[in-house]
């Protein structure tokens, strides 16, 4: 149960044109800067911390076989001194929390969101490819219903699945590392509650209509996390969303915003490996360009 919270939760996921006068040398030296600071990890250094801390973009529900070297990760997690995560997964009550956290207030049902010929195509989409009926599922918020189905094992190809933060945490705890978080369970689904049920149902029913088109989205997004390019990343995500300016500002603009204060003392108390979403990485609000902002010097690291 613990594993399956962290999946379903945590999934709740980027240069101008230069012109024919510029010399074939001076492309090449910009093609090679743009290579060097593209990844999903990064050494943050710089601006008095004592040591350097590291910051990762994780996917947070993956195959393992497209993982990358949890050898490599560890490696310089070794090299800190803690690990801090969006939320601390060994907090029993984060958990605990996270499972109220998806259940409708008030008694409601799916039934009091959808009408009964949307029940039926959302039910269909549940049996074929989870083997159960929504029935037992119908107290859960529709949110968590899309993300159960856009992450099932026909949807992203194995079984079962594996998560970075997982991973990461056996690692630290192994090692003995204190494990934190940048927020809580509650500050999540305060953001994600900002998104009305009905909304959510009308998402949820909509996806019913053409499920492989959230399979193929995913997949799409796993394909470019694999080629270490958090701005590209972002824009993917970003390309997702499109129309739902509100919510990518709710789930990933305002959060990182929210985070940079935290991750500065954490960083500054001792050497931080940090990893969130990769998502929250790249862009003009991404936590990469907010830590420049504030003076940090950033470096991609290749896995």
């Amino acid at each position: 149960m613990k594993k399956f919270l962290t999946f379903i939760f945590s999934a709740l996921l980027i240069a101008s044109q230069t012109t024919l006068s510029v010399s074939a040398q001076r492309k090449a030296a910009r093609a090679k800067k743009a290579a060097e600071t593209r990844g999903l990890l990064y050494k943050i250094s710089g601006k008095n911390l004592q040591k350097p801390s590291y910051i990762f973009g994780t996917i947070h529900i993956i195959c393992p076989a497209d993982m990358f070297s949890m050898e490599k990760l560890t490696g310089y997690l070794d090299q800190t001194d803690r690990l801090l995560m969006e939320l601390d997964m060994d907090d029993a009550e984060q958990l605990q929390s996270m499972g109220k956290g998806m259940i409708m207030p008030d008694g409601k049902t799916l039934h009091d969101l959808l009408t009964a010929e949307q029940y039926a195509k959302v039910d269909e989409m549940f049996k074929n490819n989870l083997g159960i009926s929504v029935d037992k599922l119908k107290m859960v918020k529709p949110f968590a219903l899309s993300v159960m189905i856009s992450t099932n094992p026909k949807a992203i190809g194995c079984s079962p699945p594996a998560a970075y933060e997982t991973a990461l945490l056996q690692a630290a705890t192994a090692k003995k590392k204190s494990v934190e978080g940048l927020e809580t369970v509650a500050s999540q689904f305060e953001a994600l509650n900002k998104t009305p049920l009905e909304k959510q149902a009308k998402a949820l029913y909509e996806m019913s209509l053409n499920p492989q088109k959230s399979f193929d989205a995913f997949r799409k997004l796993v394909a470019v996390y694999k080629e270490q390019d958090s701005d590209s990343l972002y824009a993917v995500m970003s390309g997702q969303m499109k129309g739902e300016a509100a919510m990518q500002t709710v789930l990933l603009d305002d959060r990182n915003k929210i985070w940079i204060p935290k991750i500065e003392n954490a960083m500054r108390e001792k050497s931080t490996f940090i990893a969130v979403g990769g998502g929250h990485l790249g862009g003009k609000t991404g936590v990469l360009k907010l830590l420049k902002a504030k003076g940090y010097k950033i470096e991609a690291i290749k896995l």
